[in-house]
């Protein structure tokens, strides 16, 4: 399928929403159907697994196929651990579909609605939305991965430049991107996320989960994934990831100018969705 933002979208007025705080949040940001579909593949056809922090807040993910057969003990007591672990550590568990590893893996492939949402959030038209917003015409890809928040997940106050230890390229984070997928949800429920001036902050700017919504943040900024109500009636759904900057990558469909440093084709077209996010 081939997924569109919404036609109407005026990107220079979220442009100067955006300049004043250098964070926006827009609704309705996809075509209906687009949003429609993607909201399906995530509720139905997503193979989650789980990431949650360690002792340490080290990352730790259990795969799909460990995640069926835990039984509903082992997940109390796993989540019970990463609970007392957060009243004094940086602490995090939801469930995860690491789009990027699976793709550049070959285990997500073309011709499939994850693949082709890796293919959108990189396409021409979105990335240039990203630039339009933002201002910065040197952000050249962002890698997804799509999130389930369920009751008793949660993710706490962190400002998104935690050191990642194995990244795959000398690419910069510039912004966060959270693509909302969640109907009908209740704020009693939680999930909200929270963005904070300081570590002992006194007031925060929340905002709840939505359907076909779209936020974009500078980063690095304080903000934490409130925890699911152990009553709410679904789960939170999100696609997350980094807008960045790489000279390593000329964005020819972008109309940016190739220079000696960068490995770019000599078609105008855009960069393959597997080679973008391996490099």
């Amino acid at each position: 399928m081939s997924l569109q933002l919404n036609p109407n979208l005026d990107a220079s007025t979220i442009a100067a929403d955006f300049k004043s705080t250098k964070r926006v949040r827009i609704d309705n940001v996809l075509e209906p159907g687009s949003a429609e579909a993607i909201f399906e593949c995530l509720r139905n056809y997503t193979a989650w697994e789980l990431c949650y922090s360690g002792p340490d807040s080290e990352p730790m993910r259990v795969s799909n196929q460990d995640l069926v057969k835990m039984s509903v003990d082992e997940l109390t007591t796993l989540s019970t651990g990463v609970h007392k672990r957060g009243a004094v550590s940086y602490q995090y568990i939801y469930k995860f579909f690491p789009m990027v590893d699976l793709v550049t893996s070959g285990r997500v492939t073309e011709n499939s609605m994850l693949f082709d949402i890796a293919t959108f959030l990189n396409s021409a038209p979105f990335i240039k939305l990203a630039r339009d917003i933002t201002g910065n015409n040197k952000l050249v890809k962002l890698d997804p991965h799509a999130n389930l928040y369920e009751p008793s997940h949660f993710k706490n106050l962190h400002d998104d430049m935690r050191v990642d230890k194995g990244a795959r390229d000398r690419s910069v984070r510039r912004y966060a991107v959270v693509l909302g997928f969640t109907k009908n949800w209740s704020v009693n429920w939680g999930g909200n996320m929270s963005f904070y001036p300081g570590p002992n902050p006194t007031s925060a700017e929340s905002s709840y989960p939505g359907f076909n919504s779209l936020e974009i943040y500078e980063i690095p900024v304080l903000h934490r994934v409130s925890m699911i109500m152990p009553f709410a009636a679904k789960g939170r759904y999100t696609i997350t990831g980094w807008l960045r900057e790489d000279s390593d990558v000329i964005r020819l469909d972008l109309g940016d100018e190739p220079s000696q440093q960068a490995q770019v084709s000599s078609a105008p077209e855009a960069p393959s969705t597997d080679a973008l996010l391996a490099n």
